[in-house]
């Protein structure tokens, strides 16, 4: 079981996560018709990958992958996932999304993330993790949902400090930044983050 420490994303982690990532896994994370520069990705979308509740999760002190779950509707919330090359296939991006999906204190609400055609890895992550297709959503992209609860899968935890029974070990920092920072999951109010867009909802190349 892969074991890593998730913390708050800060400019820097979240930084460190993208430069780790090919240029492919960059293009189908924003969907960006060619190869990107990381640094451009990081100018252009810097601030909305620190959205909502956004944890990094690393690996011997290595920012590794990255989740953002941005609320944008009433008990809605958009997933974003981002897993650096290297760590990808090691249960860091399952582990990731079950921060949400079986966290008790986000019971009720629907989480759904968009996914570009064709993206077999992220397709499959989301179907493992119980996530289900919505027909007719687009031609090239993919949209998925999961409501917390509905399988009866939550823990208790939700993203405590210490170990989890994923594989997480979580920093006291990361545990609380998406709950006690960010008021939206623990009122149900249909708020944005201070970035005031989702993480999908990116400015178009």
């Amino acid at each position: 079981m892969t074991t890593v420490m998730v913390r708050a994303a800060t400019a820097e982690t979240v930084a460190g996560v993208v430069r780790a990532c090919s240029p492919e896994s960059v293009r189908r994370r924003f969907t960006i018709g060619r190869a990107p520069d990381p640094d451009e990705v990081l100018a252009r979308y810097g601030r909305f990958l620190l959205a909502g509740m956004a944890l990094v999760a690393e690996r011997d002190g290595v920012p590794a992958g990255l989740l953002n779950v941005v609320p944008d509707g009433e008990r809605r919330a958009e997933l974003g996932l981002l897993v650096a090359d290297p760590w990808q296939r090691q249960g860091i991006g399952r582990a990731l999304v079950g921060l949400v999906t079986g966290a008790s204190r986000w019971r009720g609400w629907t989480v759904h993330a968009t996914v570009q055609s064709g993206n077999e890895a992220a397709e499959g992550l989301l179907r493992a993790c119980g996530f289900r297709l919505l027909p007719e959503y687009g031609w090239s992209e993919q949209e998925f949902e999961y409501v917390v609860g509905r399988a009866g899968k939550e823990t208790s935890d939700g993203g405590a400090p210490g170990p989890g029974s994923d594989g997480l070990q979580r920093c006291a920092a990361a545990a609380y930044a998406g709950v006690a920072g960010h008021r939206d999951a623990r009122s149900g109010d249909a708020r944005r983050s201070a970035a005031r867009v989702a993480s999908a909802l990116l400015p178009r190349w």
